[in-house]
């Protein structure tokens, strides 16, 4: 008794921890008055003039360049709850953390049948994995909301395999496939073990059902004219030609073992333990994951994406550490080892969540914040963005330009965007210089003392080219320096 009691508590006071750490990490986050990575305006800015009609996909020649290739329902979503709570910094970072809360309230109602221990257990791996991902995991891009939706597939696998529970199945995965595809093309790969799981379960009829629900609920957004496909597709094509990365591939390699060895101690050695059923089960998922983390490889070895692609296999992995906690003979040996992988995983995460912790400038941020709302007041009747300089530490500071955009300020440059698109080949195009030097917007704000859009990007290249730069200092003017920002006025 007191063999299981100890790693029993043991596992309740790591998951609780781990669990109490990532929630105060995601709420500083919440209230943070700033970003830490420059695409988030870019979903947060797209998504609330959604709310006015603004389209989000646009040709790559248009002189506007705004476009990201994420799927529409990661907008749909962020203006779903900006449409409720209207437009802050705060509201903006909302969705992604209840995503992640969600997720792992998903994670332990999966469980709940199982007892204390798997809850924990589970709870504490997942905790693990966020923290090991941070700060993607409290981002309000796609991966969370992946997660989340993953979590909720746990959920569907474990209901009874009788008619209702089928027919529960068939269109609540075919609407999480459909809506994760929303968010990220390639996402239904994170549900092939539960394919697999439907397959032999429910038959093939079933499996064609749930991708007919999913095509559905794919494409449904794109019946609206914000979310015209032909434009989302021409730049994915375009964006497909990153080069490969040896290098991102040995990393993502790497990290991949944070999901596949738990999964495989927890099972292979307590297969034979289990019945016919349970045993086919069980090795279908972990099959199923073996082959989609392969798959997962290709897109998360490029430039600009990571080891948090695996993210979202946490609560499948979690799944099979359950049923191997389940079906183990040596309930003492199996605890332990589950109190040795929840250590494990959440002590390697402490310097990821530490580093996330020091990056979060609070007294810059809010002076950042205070400065961009000043500036506007004191030009009540022009029109300002936010451009960026010659540093990166100045370009931090242009991530609050959706504090503009919240106020209806224009939205025509996002330089998350032109990065991406300028270093894979898609050059500023010569109407968007057309743009620039006709002062659409009255004014720019460029982090002060910065050469204005001036910035060799994270990937080597010019970001904007001499002849935009050109053209912007024919066409602006400095009139003003403040602490954070230069301001520069249309000369007109």
């Amino acid at each position: 008794m007191m063999t299981k009691k100890v790693p029993t508590v043991a596992l309740i006071v790591i998951a609780a921890l781990s669990i109490g750490i990532v929630s105060m990490i995601a709420i500083s986050y919440l209230v943070y008055p700033g970003y830490l990575d420059t695409g988030e305006p870019n979903i947060v800015a797209l998504a609330w003039r959604l709310l006015d009609g603004h389209p989000v996909y646009l040709p790559v020649d248009d002189a506007i360049r705004t476009t990201n290739v994420y799927g529409p329902y990661l907008y749909l979503i962020h203006s779903a709850v900006f449409a409720v709570f209207g437009g802050s910094v705060l509201i903006g970072k909302l969705p992604g953390i209840s995503a992640l809360a969600i997720a792992l309230i998903l994670v332990a109602f999966a469980h709940r049948g199982q007892g204390k221990i798997a809850v924990s257990l589970a709870l504490a791996y997942c905790a693990g994995i966020v923290g090991l991902n941070l700060p993607m995991t409290i981002w309000d891009r796609p991966e969370t909301f992946i997660f989340a939706s993953v979590a909720a597939g746990v959920c569907l696998s474990n209901l009874d395999a009788d008619h209702h529970g089928k027919q529960v199945r068939i269109i609540g995965f075919g609407v999480l496939i459909g809506i994760s595809m929303g968010l990220k093309a390639f996402a239904p790969i994170y549900f092939l073990p539960f394919g697999l799981l439907m397959l032999f379960r429910d038959g093939i009829i079933a499996c064609i059902l749930t991708v007919i629900v999913a095509l559905v609920v794919i494409a449904t957004p794109f019946t609206f004219d914000a979310f015209r496909p032909l434009y989302l597709i021409e730049l994915v094509q375009l964006l497909s030609d990153k080069p490969n990365s040896w290098d991102g591939l040995m990393k993502v390699l790497r990290y991949s073992l944070y999901y596949i060895v738990p999964a495989l101690i927890f099972i292979i050695p307590v297969s034979l333990n289990m019945n016919q059923t349970e045993r086919r089960d069980s090795l279908l998922l972990l099959g199923g994951l073996m082959a989609a983390t392969g798959l997962v490889f290709y897109p998360a070895q490029k430039p600009g994406a990571g080891m948090y692609y695996l993210m979202p296999f946490a609560p499948i992995v979690a799944a099979l550490i359950v049923r191997g906690l389940s079906s183990s003979a040596k309930q003492g040996a199996i605890l332990w080892t589950g109190v040795v992988l929840a250590l494990l995983v959440n002590i390697l995460a402490v310097p990821v969540e530490k580093r996330l912790w020091r990056a979060l400038e609070w007294k810059t941020a809010t002076e950042v914040g205070l400065e961009i709302d000043a500036i506007a007041a004191s030009h009540p009747n022009k029109t300002i963005e936010i451009g960026i300089g010659s540093e990166h530490r100045g370009y931090r500071k242009t991530f609050q330009r959706t504090r503009l955009v919240f106020n209806g300020h224009p939205y025509t440059l996002d330089a998350s965007t032109i990065i991406e698109t300028t270093a894979w080949g898609i050059d500023i195009k010569p109407a968007t210089v057309a743009l620039i030097s006709s002062c659409v917007t009255d004014i720019w704000l460029i982090p002060a003392d910065e050469s204005p859009f001036d910035w060799n990007s994270f990937y080597g290249n010019d970001t904007y080219g001499p002849a935009f730069r050109t053209a912007f200092h024919a066409a602006y003017q400095r009139i003003e320096e403040r602490t954070h920002f230069d301001v520069y006025a249309c000369r007109s």
